[in-house]
């Protein structure tokens, strides 16, 4: 983003610039047009001058041998700037030619001659006779534009008007200073925009000197205090819902192993039971009741599995650590030949994290290779947790082809990590790995000792 006084100059220095492009340009159609619009009234001036001096020099039998100077337009060509020509009518011969000016014509104005010239509006030259007395023609006259002078003429006013734009982009660079003085702490502002916007929602304004920048400051720190309390109250209720949700889930497991479990067991012996007796006495009744057998069994392995994702029970029996090897090292089918291959590393003491805060780490990591079995086939993964006194650090890297999953979206277990990990206040970093694979980086932050031990 460009400083305030930066952009305020730069945007007044092309606003003086197009100015000033327009008025050369218009400088240039204003010459050519009255280079053109004078021409025949300065032709037939410039006719009616050399003719009477060539009837007062000559008689009508001089036709053919005839001079004509072009002293008598001296003082028109102080007065006018354009060339003439003289052209004998009957020998074909130039008689006279020059161009008339008062004013010294430099080299910048002679550099622009061609250019005034090319672009004329019109015919660029009048042609008038050059007549002897009784009307005898003796000639021709053609007068054009005086390029060199209309380009010198062309050069001032260019000069004058690039005068007037330097002395208007120097007040407006004093101007923009004024201003850039007067709104320093626009920067402070931005600053604090951009923590905001960072997620730092403690940044607060100073109070400024000047009373709309003053109020800008209050509104702003009102902003934020709102905005920081409202994000407190939405974290702390989304931390109780999948607290409420994790209850909800223990609860649930320990009545379906209570219940249904228990009778899942019995029906189970029951069908042992009677598989012994059919083999017994009635061996018809044999293949049901092994199938029967088979079926409560079949039932009782879903239902640990089902109670397993409800709530590990190795979470609660034996701890985060062992709870973690169990989960790595369960088999997961890829779509692809074989299972994922997945290894933990473990930094840190894993009891600093809390007891309410386990479970998330262990979901964290059950739904990184989830998405990288699911999203990403990837034959490979690898775990890694790090604990400190301030955060713990969860890392899930895999070589999978993970395609447009960078950002959490319904579909790919993302967005609920992503709403678990605000909800504990920490971050979510998903990337592409090289040269090919997916990055998932999850930091929590820690309560202090004191506040894990209440």
């Amino acid at each position: 983003m460009l400083h305030l006084r930066r952009a305020l100059i730069w945007r007044i220095v092309l606003i003086a610039v197009a100015v000033l492009l327009s008025l050369a340009a218009w400088e240039v159609r204003v010459l050519r047009q009255a280079a053109t619009a004078e021409l025949p009234a300065t032709a037939s001036l410039v006719a009616q001058l050399l003719n009477d001096d060539l009837a007062r020099r000559t008689s009508s039998f001089d036709r053919i041998d005839i001079e004509v100077p072009l002293t008598p337009l001296d003082r028109l060509g102080r007065r006018i700037s354009f060339c003439v020509e003289v052209q004998h009518l009957m020998r074909e011969r130039l008689l006279a030619q020059s161009c008339l000016s008062e004013e010294p014509v430099s080299e910048a104005g002679r550099l622009l001659a061609p250019w005034l010239r090319t672009g004329a509006i019109g015919t660029a030259q009048a042609t008038r006779l050059l007549q002897l007395q009784a009307g005898i023609r003796a000639g021709t006259i053609v007068v054009t534009p005086n390029w060199d002078s209309l380009g010198q003429m062309l050069w001032e006013r260019w000069l004058v008007l690039g005068g007037f734009a330097l002395g208007f982009v120097g007040v407006v660079v004093a101007v923009a200073l004024l201003v850039d003085r007067s709104l320093r702490p626009a920067n402070e502002v931005l600053a604090a925009l951009a923590r905001l916007e960072g997620g730092d929602l403690s940044v607060r304004l100073p109070p400024f000197a000047l009373s709309e920048l003053r109020s800008i400051a209050g509104s702003f720190n009102r902003l934020a205090a709102r905005w920081a309390a409202t994000t407190a109250r939405q974290r702390l209720l989304t931390e109780r819902l999948l607290q409420v949700r994790e209850e909800e889930r223990r609860r649930l497991a320990r009545e379906l192993h209570d219940e249904m479990g228990q009778s899942l067991a019995a029906l189970w012996a029951e069908a042992e039971v009677v598989s012994t007796l059919a083999g017994q006495s009635l061996p018809q009744l044999q293949p049901s009741a092994d199938a029967m057998s088979r079926t409560t069994e079949h039932l009782l392995e879903g239902l640990q599995r089902v109670l397993s994702d409800l709530r590990p029970p190795a979470l609660d029996r034996f701890g985060l650590a062992q709870a973690l090897q169990a989960l790595v090292a369960q088999p997961r089918r890829r779509a692809a030949q074989g299972d994922l291959h997945a290894t933990l590393e473990i930094d840190g003491d894993t009891e600093r994290i809390p007891d309410s805060m386990r479970v998330h780490v262990y979901r964290i990591v059950q739904e990184g290779l989830t998405n990288a079995v699911r999203h990403g086939d990837a034959a490979q993964a690898r775990v890694r947790l790090a604990c400190t006194e301030q955060q713990v650090s969860i890392e899930v890297t895999d070589n999978g082809s993970h395609v447009g999953v960078a950002v959490p979206v319904p579909g790919h277990g993302l967005l609920g990590m992503s709403e678990r990990v605000s909800a504990l206040g920490g971050t979510l970093d998903v990337a592409p790995c090289q040269p090919g694979g997916m990055r998932l980086a999850v930091t929590l932050p820690l309560p202090p000792l004191e506040e894990a031990a209440r």
